[in-house]
């Protein structure tokens, strides 16, 4: 049996975390949240004191009720996200469709509290026909009567009211109420406690701090506000959670505010699983770990779909939800609910010989005689704003739609050779056609690999080019397979050629212009660049199973970031005897153990030590063993 108690409206209810309770009048002062004292209200049995609408005061219309009931305070519970000065959303009242057996209108509203120091009011606005308030904002019911469950009248003393039971739980309070002819007399509130819970800890507030780019106020303390940093749940028992966007190069921590402890507590960031893409994570913490934990939530918000069904996606990583996959439902026409067109063979506009716009779905390609120019592969599965490629837009699910891939009749720029779409002299490697099975390619007489060739590939893990000189950008981005790529002659090197790639190693001996990205987020394990002359900035970003990086005598130049988040690197060569420019930020990055060697000539030791971006390895640079 629920225990109820009743009071009028107007009361203060302040959940003392003893068994026993007591009531009292509420005082004529301003707010006190810690001390539970009533705001603005002067004694409600003066009907002359215009504070307080007591008898023979304005009466409102028997025929209209606009009033609006409100919860304003301030806890631990929900009622940390209340406010004494503010009225919030999730604390108004609702009226019941139905009143009570006595003819009292109900108003009724459910949340958790605290016995241990939440406390609140229930406060009543009155609005004229025209939707102004009667009564301003400050105004209280004061108290008229309070009983006990036997409708004994109870001297209330001085104190304010508290839940009879003292327990920490979800309560439900109604206020019952009738808007004439004196609606201030006989009214009442009950509650009811609906769940027990337990209260949370009072050593530890839970935050997240650091670097997130999803939350830009969010920072490290000391370098900005805790109160604009993630603050966890408390589930009630020992654990802390919050579910947060995290991006590539974010890191952070758990921070418990009350004694400034930061978990991990043994050095070392919370980051993005290198398993995982970006978006979700719900961060969870356990009273008395030292780590907490990171894991990746699916957000299933858009579409996925082939031929003969569709079903709900997640927008980060395409997962499929359970449950979701239906049929197509074109209800009468040619368009299902989720985009897929029936029936519809893909639009190639060409101008000039070149692809300008591109609908339809994936299924069959069937290439044009009128083009000439082979477009960026990628952007056939996902094309950005105004027809720019946007490799965010260009998704796996498109590309494993493809079953087939045909050219038109009179077409005399392009063939279809080895399971690639290849120049009509076979040297431009323009696309791999995805529905191949094949492990292991050879191409011996491409000199060119286009951009987005292999992008999104999972069939592949070993790939041959022995006469390619050029690579274009994202040739290999995404590949889930590829874990070996052969490319001894190519020298330029295009951006972003191995991102989120599954690739172990590569041969680019040869390779002197390297553009930005070429690794980064991979499961590169180590290189040799021994032609390298410029490398663009973030080449190895996040690679957390790199271990060893060799650079040539030629190297001159270096971008930022280039060894973010190395967490497994131990050496890094540079032969070049001329300190390569490299950025402030490029020695920030590596996040390497103690165990990090840089390895320079022999020679050029102290000018490494001090050359600008160089010197911040310092305590890590030594002389190349003879």
């Amino acid at each position: 049996m629920n225990t109820k108690k009743w009071l009028t409206l107007g009361l203060t209810v302040a959940l003392a975390g003893c068994l026993g309770w007591a009531v009292a009048a509420c005082a004529p002062t301003e707010p006190n949240p810690n001390e539970g004292d009533n705001p603005g209200i002067n004694n409600p049995d003066d009907p002359n004191n215009p504070d307080n609408p007591g008898e023979g005061d304005v009466t409102p219309d028997a025929d209209r009720d606009t009033r609006e009931f409100w919860v304003t305070g301030a806890g631990a519970g929900d009622l940390s996200t209340c406010s004494w000065t503010a009225l919030k959303p999730d604390f108004k009242l609702t009226k019941e469709p139905k009143k009570d057996a006595d003819g009292y209108t109900l108003y009724t509203i459910q949340f958790k509290i605290y016995a241990g120091g939440d406390s609140f009011k229930i406060r009543q606005d009155e609005k004229d026909a025209n939707g102004a308030l009667v009564w301003t904002d400050g105004t209280y019911f004061g108290i008229d009567e309070v009983r006990n469950a036997s409708g004994t009248f109870i001297d209330a003393g001085t104190k304010n009211i508290g839940v009879a039971t003292g327990k920490d739980g979800v309560y439900k309070f109604t206020v019952h109420t009738k808007p004439s002819p004196a609606p201030w007399k006989d009214n009442y509130v009950t509650w009811e406690l609906v769940e027990s819970v337990t209260p949370p800890s009072t050593t530890e507030d839970m935050y997240i701090v650091g670097k997130l780019a999803a939350y830009p106020k969010n920072d490290w303390p000391g370098y900005g506000k805790i109160e604009d940093c993630i603050h966890m749940t408390f589930d009630g028992d020992k654990t802390w959670s919050a579910t947060i966007t995290v991006k590539t190069n974010d890191q952070f921590k758990v921070y418990n505010k009350l004694n400034q402890q930061y978990y991990p507590d043994q050095g070392g960031n919370l980051t993005r699983p290198s398993d995982a893409p970006e978006g979700l994570f719900e961060v969870t913490w356990v009273s008395g770990a030292t780590t907490p934990t990171v894991k990746h939530v699916h957000n299933y918000v858009k579409w996925g779909y082939d031929d003969t069904h569709h079903w709900k996606a997640c927008d980060f990583d395409n997962a499929e939800q359970e449950g979701s996959r239906a049929e197509h439902d074109f209800k009468g026409g040619d368009t299902c609910e989720c985009g897929y067109v029936s029936g519809k063979d893909a639009e190639w506009k060409i101008e000039g010989g070149e692809l300008v716009e591109y609908t339809g779905d994936y299924v069959n390609l069937k290439i044009p005689a009128d083009l000439e120019v082979f477009p960026d592969f990628g952007t056939l599965f996902g094309m950005g704003e105004n027809n720019k490629y946007e490799p965010a837009k260009c998704e796996p699910k498109n590309v494993a739609k493809v079953q087939s891939v045909t050219i038109a009749p009179g077409n005399e720029h392009f063939k279809i050779e080895n399971n690639a779409v290849l120049s009509m002299d076979g040297t431009v490697l323009y696309m791999y056609l995805p529905y191949s099975t094949e492990t292991e390619v050879t191409f011996e007489n491409v000199t060119e690999i286009a951009n987005s060739a292999f992008i999104f590939n999972a069939t592949v893990t070993t790939a041959n080019f022995p006469k390619v000189k050029t690579v274009g950008k994202y040739a290999f981005y995404g590949t889930t397979a590829l874990e070996h790529a052969d490319l001894p002659l190519a020298e330029t090197i295009g951006n972003c050629v191995f991102s989120t790639s599954s690739v172990q190693t590569v041969d680019l001996s040869s390779a002197k212009t390297i553009g930005y990205e070429l690794f980064i987020n991979s499961k590169l394990q180590s290189v040799e660049l021994e032609s390298v002359v410029t490398l663009g900035r973030s080449a190895f970003s996040g690679c957390k199973e790199l271990t060893t990086v060799v650079f040539g005598a030629n190297l001159t130049e270096l971008g930022g970031y280039e060894f973010y988040d190395n967490t497994a690197l131990t050496s890094i060569t540079v032969k070049a005897t001329n300190p390569p420019t490299a950025t402030s930020v490029f020695l920030i990055a590596p996040a390497a153990s103690a165990t990090l060697k840089v390895y320079v000539p022999t020679d050029s030791v102290d000018a490494y030590k001090a050359a600008a971006g160089w010197s911040k390895l310092a305590s890590f640079i030594e002389a190349i063993a003879e």
